[in-house]
Parts: C-alpha cells; structure tokens; sequence
C-alpha cells in the first residue's frame, strides 16, 4: 500500500496505488518527454486528492517547482496574477524582456508600464518557460473544465517546453482544449478497497450497513465516507447536491424523490404517473443540471450522493407516500413491490416477510446477491414468529457467503443463535458462516462455529471442519473429528473424506477410488452432485490417484469457475491445480490458477499465487516464483493457511536451486518440516522429500536430511502408496541410505503418472551412473530426464539434464580437475573449506547465483555430486 493513504486524503486515496505509481513516473521522467497527464473521473472519485498527493511527491523529491492552478464553478477562471504571484521571487533573474512585463503587471516595476490583459497568456507562458530552463516545472491544474480555454491553452503549449510537466484534473469527460494529452480515468473503487475506506472510518455499528452503505455508494470514495459518517464533510458533496437540489422546480424535486424511494433505475413514466408529474418535462431540469441520466428506457441518478440528497431533502411524511404510490405501480415487479410495500408497512407482517422472502428468490435466481441477502434478512425481520425468522435468516447467512460477505454472515449467524435454540436453523445457519469464514482467512473462528453447532449434527459440518484441518494442520483439528468419526453415518464418501484428513497414511479411500464411476461429459449435474464429486476429487488426490482426482474435480467444477455462479468450489479449486501440476498439465494448471473470482477470499487467493509460484519454480522462472512468493508472503497468515505457506517455501526452495543457490534451497525446503522433522503439512511437505533429499546431498546435509526422511517414512505407514514408495526410493538413494534406490525409483513403471518427479528420479539415476562408470545407460536415463523435462516446459531442469548429457565419459573422484577454469577453482576450494555460497559471494564479488553456477559445473568436472565431497586437495589436483 502506498504511503500516501494514510494521509489525511487517506480515504479518497485507498485503492489508488495504480494512479500514484502513473503520478510518480510521470515526476521521474526525463526532460524532453513531454510528460503530462490530465485524470477525470466523477465527483468525489478522488481526482483533487492524487493531484494533492503528487504535489507532496514533487515537493518531497525536490526535483520540481510546483505551480498550482484551480477552476471554480461560476464564470471561467483566468488565474495569471496567481502563477505570476508564485514566480515572483525568480522573475528579477530572468532577463528584462521576459521578467520585466511580468514584475511590470504585479507592481513590481512602477516606472514600466504592465502588459495589457490580451498579453498576459504570453507573459506568464514566457516566464514559465524561462523558470524551467533553470529547474524543472510541474503545472498542477485542478478541476481544469471550469478553467477559460485560453488557459487550458496555454498550458497545453507549456507542456511542450522541455522541463515542464503538467498534471491535470476534469470531470470526464476533459475538456477539448485538452483533447491530446494522455488520460487517466479513475474507476470506482474494488469491493475490499470500498471494505477498507469504511474500515478507516470505524463509526457504522453493523455489517449489515456496510453492506448497504457498499452497494449504494457504487466504488465512489466520497460517498462511501458521507453515507458511512453524515456528520463528515469529505468535500461536503451531500450538502452540494442538496444545495443543486433545492434551486429545482418543485414538480422535478417531486420526481427525483420518487426515484430515490424507487432505490433502483426505473421507468420515467411509471416513476411519473406514481408522483402524479405526468409527461417528460418535469425531467428536463434534473437532467440539465447533471443529477439524472437516460440509460436506455430508465432513468438514473449520476451519482449515489444525489440520490441520497433527494431522498433526504424530502418530508417523513413524503417518502412514504412515495413508498406507497411505488408498491401500488410496481404490480409486474413483485420482487421491487415486495421493498416498497415492506418500506411502507413497518412492523411485524407474516404477509410482508413471505413477500419478501419471495423477492429474495427472484434476486437469488439472477445473481442479484446483495438484494437477495437484504431481502431475505428483512424478511426475517418483519417474520412475527421466532422460529421462520431464525428459518429466514439461515437463509440470508448461505445468501452473505454467497456474496462473500463474511462480516455480515457471521452477524447474521450470531443473530440466528440468539432467535432459536433449535438445531434444525442453527446447523443451516452454521455451515454458510463457516464457509465464509473459513475462505476468508479465520479457520480458528469457523472451526469454533462448526464445533459449536455440533459436527455430529450433519456431515456437511464434518466435511468443512475437516476441510479446516488441512488448512491449519492443526493436530487438534484433526484429533477433534475422530468424535464424528466414531458416529460416522453411513455416507462413505464423506466418512472417507473425513479419515482422509485424520489418518492420510491409512489411505481410507482407496476403494472408493476403485469403485468411482463419473456421470458422463455434458450431464447436468446437481449442487448436491457436484458436492460429492469434489468430496470423491479431493479424497483421489490426497490418496495420490491423481488423474483420477483429475478428472473428477473437472467434472465437479464444470461452468463453475468461469461462468457467473456466485459460489463456486473454490477449495476443490486448489486442489484441482495442484493435481494439475502433478500430472504435467501445467497450461491447464495456470488457467485454472488465474481465476479472477477469488476476491474477497484471501484464503483462496494466497492458495492460487501460491500455486502460480509453485509453478513457475517447476518451469525455471526463478525470478518470478520468488518474487511473487514474498508479495504472498506479506499478506499471509501463515497458521491460518498452513498449505499456501508450504508450497511458498517449496517454491522458494526450487528456485534457489535453480539459481544454484542449495544452501538457501536447502532452507526453504527443511522450513517445511518441523524440528524433528514431521511434515508442517502431512500431504504437501511429504510430497517435497526428494526436493530435500537433492539439496541436502548438494549442500552437505545428508544427516539432519536423513531425520526428515525418517519421519516421513513413518507418517507413510508400513505400505505407502505408489508416488510415495517412489519417493522414498528417491530420497534414500539421494541420501546415502540405499543406492539401488536410483533403479527403483527411476524403473518403477507408476512413476509417469507424475511426470516432474519421474524426470527427477531418472535424472538423479543417470548422474549416479555416471558418477559409476556406466556411460551409456547414464546417458540413457539422463535422455529420458530431458525429453520428460522439455515436454512439460520445465525449462531449467531440461538445461540442467542437458548439461549433464554433455558431460559424458567417466567421471569419478579421481578425475582430472585441469578443465576448472580459475574462478571456479576458487569457488571450489571456499566451498571445501565450508564457506557458503552467500560467503563465497561476497568474498569473490560476484553473485550467489554465479556462485551455485560454478559449483555445478564443479560437481561436473571433477565427478562428485555435492560440496560434501569436495576437498581442497582434489580441486588443487
């Protein structure tokens, strides 16, 4: 976030780190490149407040002198005496033609006679120029549409003069006189920056409101801080438009009430026949004045403060006629009828809650989810009896966690416990908030409310709570779902899903697997269908079927993702892109990672960059992978989001590697294994055991590698599945513990299910028999590594494996060492004396990153595979 929010613009400035980085280059550009840039946008969006926080970088800089200009509504400004006014302490400097008529015009030279007016655009434009040619200028112009033309002109010529830049401000759209200079028009706010502004605030009690205050405001920062806090200025634009308002014919006042009580864009003629202001007349002043606009057949207001100023400016008494005459015109919209009549009627009706409750389907249906959940809460609201509002707003919480509202649901939720005791609408309540709670980054808190309602009361409870537990890894989440399990219905879909998570080793869903049948391609599934897909997928992938999983997820997810569904299975998501990953189908893996409906839920936004780090490491884009590895990291709550975490370090890991840098490989990837060396993850650090096995036998840490594998072996079970045995096999064989393993592991025919790691293994084997003497097969493997590493794209491992290829020849201890060249004999002779590759950097001045390449070649050259190998007397040989 960029410093400059927590001004005191702060509010207009959230959400605006993209313009201020355009404002900062355009400070930073050099002379000569004409830099300018004129920003539009609506009232209140925040254009005054960037021009202010571009004035407080240039001044910070110190690089730019800083004239100012401002228009006002009213007749068009001509502000000359103030630029000059700001110049005149540099104009006795300047030479006589260009200073004198300026100090002339301000009294400065009462011997001289001042310029007439006609000449003052060429006075002041000749200054200013004259100024720059000693130190750059900016020329900040504020509401530049209320500016006279001739102005406008002039600074369009100044922004032609070499060291001077011009930053500019209009309602869109600019002015002509400004048509050429590049423009930047500000959008409304995101929903979490509209969430941030309303957090800074601090002063609306419930979520509901936010809610409301949210959606009304439509992203525009002004109204956000008036309808969150009436009592603030904020540019005072309510008080305007009151005051734009109040010099209306009243026949038009009349109509533009209606329109506000409507609360939505509505027909002009229904809106005029309900205020009894028939025909298109009573219109024309509104529109004139830029309070309405004509969108199509309705009629809308052009900002969410003017709609707010006529409702506001209208009698008690008014609005609710207006209420009235509104739910009598809107027959054909039973679902507006249904507002209107509710806004008109207070009090408990058990036939305006089932109305309502009857709009909120009709919202639901169309994906109008604000309106459904303010619908259906309202509902619960006008119900008299306690037991269907508690029903109702069950029903509102699933319509918040749809909305991806997590405050609001959980108020909600809270306010269904304190309607009923009973376990029907407490358990439909306790689900949704949960979900939402969960994906929005606070397990410990959904876990709370899942145990709290009762896991044994429904599977769906069970199933989240154990979906929490593989977020947190929490022991104790786990060990708390063995009490459901001793109940277990007889469901075994979700029971195996359920042990999936408690007991992994045990592989509970294998025969589910076996016996999966999936409906064919095409066919409509239902949400319960899907539901026990994904549940079917994600036993499948945490069971290592990975293909299966695969295909099962695909299915589950199909026209969820990438279509308009407003709550779509985004856990079963990241559980499809890394089974992607797994089996090499790394394009469809990055689609799916690149969703843009995760907003609003960092569980799952940090789980798909933490993805998209993962793969760019797999494709040997270093760079990347650990620079979008640390952005992740620092808006991470690493035990809330225990697998993001994991695949961030694994990330890491392998990127470090790629960039020859084991020692910090080594780290990141021993950082996914706790002290002792359990797994932080059960699933996903066990699966990176070869990745540490390989550094550590690059890095000299073959015994506190070997506790790892050891504790890894164990979480496996006695008969660990096929990736895993592999695995193992691998990782032993990296380690020392059994060599044989190299053939196993690289001949095991399971292995192409998972074609990163069979290139992995076949790699290790082909550098093992060289190291040995057996040239051709190490050829041989060395080969199949490759082709698997370039089919997949995984760019620096097919390098690495051609390199080894290139090699060739017997290798071994006593090889010749004449081919190192002198720095890397120099890097090998730091490494064997247990310097870092970090020391051996700054010692030599060179980068980390040249020193791993070095090493490598070293390894190569002199026939070991580690610096553990390496001794001073066999480099110097």
């Amino acid at each position: 976030m960029n410093p400059l929010t927590s001004s005191s613009a702060g509010d207009q400035l959230t959400g605006r780190d993209v313009e201020l980085a355009r404002i900062s280059r355009l400070l930073d550009a050099p002379a000569g490149n004409r830099p300018a840039l004129v920003i539009t946008g609506d009232r209140g969006s925040g254009r005054s407040s960037l021009l202010g926080a571009g004035i407080q970088l240039a001044r910070r800089s110190g690089r730019h002198r800083v004239l100012t200009l401002a228009g006002s509504a009213g007749p068009a400004q001509r502000p000359y005496p103030h630029l000059l006014l700001a110049l005149r302490h540099d104009l006795a400097a300047l030479p006589a033609s260009v200073g004198g008529p300026a100090r002339a015009f301000l009294g400065l030279e009462p011997d001289t006679r001042a310029p007439h007016d006609s000449a003052l655009p060429s006075v002041v434009a000749a200054a200013i120029t004259a100024v720059a040619a000693g130190s750059p200028v900016l020329i900040v112009v504020d509401d530049a549409d209320h500016l006279d033309p001739e102005v406008l002109a002039m600074v369009v010529r100044l922004s032609a003069v070499p060291s001077v830049a011009v930053l500019a401000a209009s309602r869109t759209p600019p002015p002509a006189a400004l048509a050429g200079m590049p423009v930047l028009e500000l959008p409304p706010l995101s929903h979490d920056d509209a969430v941030r502004v309303l957090a800074g605030r601090g002063r609306t009690a419930t979520a509901a409101a936010r809610a409301a205050i949210r959606h009304r405001a439509r992203g525009n920062p002004a109204a956000l801080v008036e309808l969150g806090d009436p009592g603030s200025l904020a540019g005072g634009l309510l008080s305007a438009f009151g005051a734009e308002l109040s010099r209306l014919p009243d026949r038009t006042r009349m109509l533009l009430c209606y329109l506000a009580a409507a609360g939505v864009p509505a027909d002009p003629e229904l809106i005029g026949l309900a205020a009894r202001v028939p025909g298109a007349d009573g219109w024309r002043p509104a529109t004139a004045a830029g309070l309405v606009t004509r969108t199509g057949n309705k009629v809308v207001f052009s900002h969410p403060l003017a709609d707010e100023a006529a409702y506001r400016s209208a009698s008690i008494d008014l609005r609710l006629r207006a209420h009235q005459d509104l739910a009598a015109a809107l027959t054909a919209s039973p679902e507006y009828q249904a507002l209107q009549s509710a806004a008109a009627e207070p009090g408990a009706d058990e036939r305006i809650a089932a109305a309502l409750e009857a709009a909120a389907a009709i919202f639901r249906s169309r994906g109008d989810l604000y309106e459904a959940t303010a619908a259906m809460q309202k509902s619960a609201e006008r119900s008299p009896a306690p037991d269907r509002a508690a029903r109702r707003l069950a029903r509102a919480v699933a319509d918040a966690r749809d909305l991806r509202d997590t405050a609001w649901a959980t108020e909600m939720y809270a306010q269904v416990r304190a309607l009923t005791g009973d376990a029907g609408p407490l358990v439909e309540a306790a689900w949704p908030a949960a979900a939402a709670t969960l994906w929005s980054g606070r397990p410990h808190e959904a876990y709370a409310i899942l145990t709290g309602a009762g896991l044994s009361n429904t599977v769906d409870l069970a199933v989240l709570a154990a979906t929490t537990a593989w977020l947190t890894g929490d022991e104790e989440h786990r060990l708390g779902l063995i009490p459901f399990l001793a109940t277990a219905p007889s469901d075994a879909t979700v029971t195996a899903y359920v042990r999936q998570i408690v007991a992994p080793e045990q592989n509970p869903g294998h025969a589910l697997c076996d016996e999966a049948v999936l409906p064919p391609d095409g066919v409509p599934l239902s949400a319960r269908e899907r539901y026990r897909l994904s549940l079917l997928g994600m036993i499948a992938w945490t069971g290592d079927r990975t293909r299966l999983a695969v295909e099962v997820l695909r299915r589950a997810l199909a026209g969820d993702l990438f279509e308009h569904s407003p709550s779509p299975g985004f856990g079963m998501q990241l559980a499809l892109v890394n089974a992607l990953l797994d089996i090499g189908e790394w394009e469809l893996a990055q689609r799916y990672a690149t969703t843009p409906r995760a907003g609003g839920m960092p569980t799952v936004e940090a789980g798909l960059a933490s993805l998209r780090a993962l793969l760019h490491a797999l494709r040997g884009e270093n760079e990347q992978a650990l620079r979008l590895a640390r952005e992740t990291w620092r808006q991470l709550d690493v035990p809330s989001n225990r697998p993001a975490h994991v695949r961030l370090l694994r990330a890491c890991g392998l990127a470090s590697i790629g960039d020859g840098d084991h020692d910090d490989g080594y780290r990141y990837l021993r950082s996914m294994f706790d002290r002792d060396g359990r797994p932080l993850h059960p699933y996903l650090s066990a699966r990176a055991v070869a990745d540490l096995a390989a550094a550590a036998a690059r890095s000299g840490r073959h015994d506190d590698a070997r506790t790892v594998l050891d504790q890894v072996r164990l979480a496996a079970g006695t008969a660990p599945g096929d990736r895993m045995r592999i695995l193992l096999e691998l990782s032993g064989a990296l380690l020392g513990v059994d060599e044989d393993g190299f053939r196993r592991a690289a001949g095991d025919a399971a292995g192409a299910q998972w074609p990163h790691e069979h290139g992995l293994a076949h790699l290790h084997h082909g550098v093992w028999l060289r190291r040995h003497g057996s040239t051709r097969d190490a050829r041989a493997a060395l080969t199949t590594a490759a082709d698997i590493f370039t089919r997949l794209g995984a760019t620096g491992s097919a390098e690495l494996a051609q390199r080894e290829i290139s090699v060739g020849g017997p290798s071994g201890p006593g090889a010749p060492t004449t081919a190192l060249t002198a720095q890397e004999r120099q890097v090998a002779e730091l490494a064997a004396g247990g310097l870092s590759n970090r020391l051996i950097a700054e010692r030599l001045f060179i980068s980390a990153r040249t020193v791993g390449t070095h090493l490598s070649r070293v390894y190569r050259k002199i026939g070991v595979t580690g610096r553990h190998e390496l001794r001073t007397d066999l480099v110097r040989a």
